[in-house]
């Protein structure tokens, strides 16, 4: 599926050409196949000078500058070889800084980025770039872990978005998060389970009400979905069903504020984010994904 040139949308990548960078880097050209969009591939080289001047001609910058360009070459080749229309932006600033505005600019429809996501101690730590992308986004994020040994993504076609766990207190910013999942799910024809995690007798009848209403709206779009429900804190709830069900995606709503509250994650968004053994799609607002792709992209055929 193609956009029009009408729809000039674009999925970013931010890279630092670091392993979770690399394995962010085939998801994002796998929802750009799937969303029919191109790909902004952006480094920044981090320096103190204010992005509006140029920044300083040293050696060592024009060599780092030389190395950044000849890698982007070589990701922005592998995008186009799989049929990616891609641009390679180089810049120089705060990374996070830098990351936002080139979202904003325009707004992108989707960011697509590698944590740090390493094993034992280290797994709870996410790259404080990230967190701050992430906690700062007006549009949707899938946060990509480096993996485990062993697990590399060469190639987007060895990318699965076949199951999505979506996992909701039927808030406002979840029903946000529910409507970037039936987009994907639309284009993918995935599998959807979505998950309701309580810790009271009254919310459990509740919650059970509500996600049945969900899962009927699902199946009445055509998809394949069912429900699940726990009780218990909802952070390992959402993190076991996922292991158990071997999800390909975990999603989730988060708090989308102004101010100073727009600085927050929400406690369960963060904690899926540092834990998920999967990647993490955090939706505040769905509305650039749907406006650039519409309510009735195609869906893939069949596998």
């Amino acid at each position: 599926m193609s956009l029009s040139q009408s729809h000039p949308s674009r999925i970013v990548l931010p890279t630092d050409f670091e392993r979770p960078a690399r394995r962010a880097f085939y998801y994002g050209l796998a929802l750009a196949q799937a969303l029919g969009t191109r790909v902004e591939i952006l480094h920044v080289i981090k320096t103190a000078t204010d992005a509006s001047g140029p920044p300083p001609d040293t050696p060592y910058l024009r060599s780092l500058r030389t190395s950044a360009l000849l890698e982007l070459g070589r990701l922005t080749r592998i995008a186009k070889e799989a049929g990616i229309q891609a641009e390679p932006r180089l810049d120089f600033g705060v990374p996070d800084d830098r990351i936002l505005h080139h979202m904003a600019q325009p707004q992108a429809k989707c960011l697509v980025l590698g944590t740090e996501g390493r094993t034992g101690w280290d797994r709870l730590r996410l790259g404080s770039t990230a967190l701050k992308v992430i906690r700062q986004a007006t549009c949707p994020v899938l946060a990509v872990h480096g993996g485990l040994a062993g697990d590399v993504v060469r190639h987007a076609a060895r990318v699965r978005f076949d199951r999505i766990l979506l996992a909701t207190d039927f808030s406002r910013c979840a029903q946000e998060a529910l409507g970037a999942v039936a987009l994907l799910v639309r284009l993918t024809d995935a599998k959807v389970r979505v998950l309701h995690v309580t810790t009271t007798r009254e919310g459990k009848r509740r919650g059970r009400r509500n996600l049945d209403q969900v899962i009927r709206r699902l199946r009445g779009q055509g998809m394949d979905a069912d429900g699940a429900w726990q009780s218990g804190d909802p952070v390992e709830m959402i993190l076991e069903e996922a292991g158990r069900w071997e999800a390909d995606l975990v999603a989730t709503g988060t708090q989308g504020r102004r101010g100073l509250s727009r600085l927050m994650l929400g406690s369960v968004a963060e904690g899926i984010l540092r834990r998920a053994g999967c990647p993490v799609l955090v939706v505040k607002t769905a509305a650039p994904l749907l406006r650039a792709i519409g309510r009735g992209g195609r869906r893939r055929e069949s596998r």
